[in-house]
């Protein structure tokens, strides 16, 4: 079994066909299809099933892209690590970070990156916390920072932040801004929120529950920033993350809401996995970067 074997397989995972794959790799499709039957006569069982729209892995098929994607991770970190030792601070990073958090962390993290370690290149994915756990299970992602409980046993999850989830009104509601307002005041009025398996909204969803009301939600937005237009524009009311408001959204103020629980942010990585100089790098600047959000009292 060779790299390049496990290369094409990834590709073709990745690109969907053989012809595609060879696209991606720079070569031609002969030579992408003889590397998949040397590596499916070596391992003794089918790893892909062809069809006139493609190529879709198998069973066994997915169980070998997993490993070989964590190959292809601990090879670009070996040579990352030795270009760091040598200085050249180069290498790739991949990361992943939820909506709600990428505001105010990824513009500091690319920014103290292009200073301190230019000729590092970082991928960012940002997604709900559930597509990010996936994509570090699968070893597509080094790292990504998610929304707490995390269940799987399979990673480590380190606490960064509890962030507090306030109220976000236009900037002439009635609403005090400061004294508490009951969640099910809130829930009366009409919101916008993210869409309905949104990880934020499930968790202000269950609040309302255990507070006996239902949320009244009739414009769903994927996007925080357009949710606060939205709430200075005047469709509505919303509940969000503090640290993901822009502060410079206009026509809008927050306002504190009882019977909210906290949200909690981690970084997780997989426990088999040994994390190159510039991953650990960026993991380094991002507990930094985290730690001077943290309440000082």
């Amino acid at each position: 079994m060779e790299f390049r074997h496990l290369e094409a397989l990834v590709a073709i995972a990745d690109e969907g066909s053989f012809t595609a794959a060879a696209d991606a790799l720079n070569t031609v499709q002969s030579n992408v299809s003889g590397q998949i039957r040397q590596l499916e006569t070596e391992i003794g069982v089918p790893l892909l099933v062809r069809s006139r729209r493609g190529a879709a892995l198998t069973e066994a098929g997915r169980a070998v892209v997993t490993r070989a994607r964590r190959i292809q991770r601990e090879r670009d970190g070996i040579l990352a690590d030795v270009a760091a030792l040598q200085g050249l601070q180069i290498g790739e990073v991949s990361f992943g970070i939820v909506g709600t958090a990428s505001r105010w962390l990824v513009p500091e993290l690319v920014a103290s990156l292009r200073r301190e370690a230019p000729g590092v290149r970082l991928r960012i994915n940002e997604g709900t916390s559930e597509r990010l756990v996936a994509e570090v299970l699968s070893n597509q992602l080094a790292q990504a920072i998610v929304t707490a409980p995390v269940l799987s046993d399979r990673l480590i999850s380190e606490r960064l932040l509890d962030e507090r989830l306030v109220g976000l009104v236009p900037e002439d509601s009635d609403l005090p801004s400061d004294t508490a307002v009951p969640l099910e005041r809130m829930a009366r009025l009409p919101m916008v929120m993210p869409p309905a398996n949104n990880p934020l909204r499930l968790e202000v969803q269950d609040a309302a529950a255990r507070a006996g009301v239902e949320l009244q939600v009739p414009i769903e937005v994927e996007g925080v920033r357009l949710i606060g237009e939205l709430v200075g524009a005047g469709a509505g009311v919303s509940i969000l993350p503090e640290t993901a408001i822009d502060p410079d959204t206009a026509g809008v103020r927050t306002v504190p809401v009882d019977g909210l629980p906290p949200r909690r942010l981690v970084l997780v990585t997989p426990q088999d996995a040994q994390l190159s100089f510039a991953d650990r790098a960026v993991r380094e600047r991002v507990i930094e970067i985290v730690a001077a959000r943290r309440p000082t009292t």
